[in-house]
């Protein structure tokens, strides 16, 4: 009986990690989707990072209030706009994956306001955890850099292979 339970639950977590794996890089087979996935867990990541962390308020270097934020701005949300409709009028996977790019960019500026990506660019080494105390902060943090190393090994395992699918 006991053992029954354990297969049962052997094989949730075979389905899980397909699934997953299925989702986040086709298991093995699709690099750029990997690398999609990385790119917004890292934006995510950073955004937990602001909020948490005072220390990571250090690394950004706000544009001050003018013309050229102004500006920035308008076109920012004029090809946000443009690139949405085409998006879901011509919906091809590769443009999607780009679109999901370009929404988590957006949500990492409106969030942080970090246009040198400083922040970004000191959370992007997957090493480097701030212990800022026990709690909610610190698990996400080993979470999302837990997948993201599994992603980066499922990428390069897919950048590997993308001769031999072709």
């Amino acid at each position: 009986m006991q053992e029954n339970i354990v297969s049962k639950n052997n094989i949730s977590l075979k389905e899980i990690k397909y699934k997953f794996d299925l989702i986040t890089s086709e298991n093995g087979k699709n690099w750029l989707l990997a690398l999609n996935w990385i790119l917004v867990l890292e934006f995510f990541s950073s955004f937990i990072e602001y909020e948490f962390l005072d220390v990571a308020k250090g690394y950004i270097e706000y544009i001050p209030n003018g013309v050229f934020k102004e500006l920035l701005i308008a076109i920012l949300i004029v090809l946000f706009i443009w690139y949405s409709i085409y998006n879901f009028i011509f919906m091809q996977k590769q443009k999607f994956l780009t679109f999901t790019l370009y929404v988590s960019i957006c949500i990492y500026l409106l969030s942080t306001r970090d246009m040198s990506f400083n922040l970004l660019l000191h959370n992007l080494n997957i090493f480097e955890v701030t212990l800022g105390g026990f709690g909610f902060y610190m698990i996400s943090q080993l979470l999302l850099k837990f997948i993201i190393f599994y992603l980066i090994y499922k990428m390069l395992i897919a950048f590997r292979n993308r001769n031999k699918i072709d």
